[in-house]
């Protein structure tokens, strides 16, 4: 009994430190985001919410914030459109040494990102024009292309071909039987791993830093920032980053929930 009552109460407090350790260090930059001292820190006197509206005029934090989104989305999409032929296959069609093949397409994710941007670097001395924004896209789209073919071969493994099979039975050809069958039935994965590549894509730091030359992400900004005093814009921003993903993510699992059990329904 005294097993139980123990394991009663260490396991909801574990899970509450596992937690308070994940969501602490965002709670501290939201907080600091309305801190009204120009450096941050504890404790907190007086707060404001001007350093929000001055990192949204600074052009150079915003322009930063802009190239992130747009790198990450370009990245995202593109490692969606390569994982989901290649997790069809995978899933679908016999190949041989199956395993190896899925080891080697998890190769970049469990590779050091210090070691796969320094390869990188090396690789793009012979296409110097790429280096900046092309480089960086292409190194992300090959990161973040690893997970997303596993997460739908995964996808793929559970689906029904049968329904395929119905379709062209009754006169469908494989484009439109893919485009009316298989597209609307894999909707929650592709988004599922198109956010998740687009989280990544836009958090990467070490291989974009590698890569970057004259480009400027916002995490490269961030960094540089941490050379001197972290300005309050900073927290500012990252505070408005942090709202804007949590109602991402918490809108697509809401949609990916409800097409989830339209999908059990039928």
């Amino acid at each position: 009994m005294k097993r139980l009552s123990t394991a009663g109460w260490a396991l909801p407090l574990y899970s509450v430190l596992l937690y308070a350790f994940l969501y602490l260090p965002i709670a501290v930059i939201v907080l600091f985001a309305f801190d009204a001292k120009a450096i941050p820190g504890l404790p907190l006197t007086d707060f404001t919410t001007d350093w929000f509206g001055a990192s949204l005029a600074d052009g150079r934090l915003v322009g930063s914030l802009l190239t992130s989104i747009r790198l990450a989305l370009l990245a995202a999409v593109l490692s969606t459109a390569l994982a989901m032929p290649a997790a069809m296959v995978l899933a679908w069609r016999p190949v041989r040494m199956k395993s190896l093949v899925l080891c080697l397409v998890l190769g970049p994710v469990v590779l050091p990102q210090l070691v796969l941007g320094l390869g990188l670097t090396v690789l793009f001395r012979a296409a110097p024009d790429l280096v900046g924004q092309p480089a960086i896209v292409l190194a992300h789209t090959t990161m973040t292309s690893s997970y997303a073919t596993l997460m739908l071969y995964s996808r793929f493994l559970g689906f029904r071909r049968s329904y395929i099979e119905a379709a062209m039975n009754l006169g469908a050809n494989e484009f439109v039987a893919f485009r009316e069958v298989v597209l609307p039935l894999i909707a929650p994965a592709l988004v599922a791993v198109l956010l998740l590549a687009f989280t990544d894509a836009f958090g990467e730091f070490v291989v974009a830093w590698f890569l970057a030359g004259f480009t400027e992400t916002l995490p490269i900004a961030i960094w540089t920032s941490l050379r001197q005093v972290i300005s309050p814009k900073i927290y500012a921003l990252s505070a408005l980053v942090i709202v804007a993903t949590l109602a991402i993510s918490v809108s697509a699992q809401i949609w990916i929930l409800g097409q989830s059990r339209r999908e059990s329904e039928h």
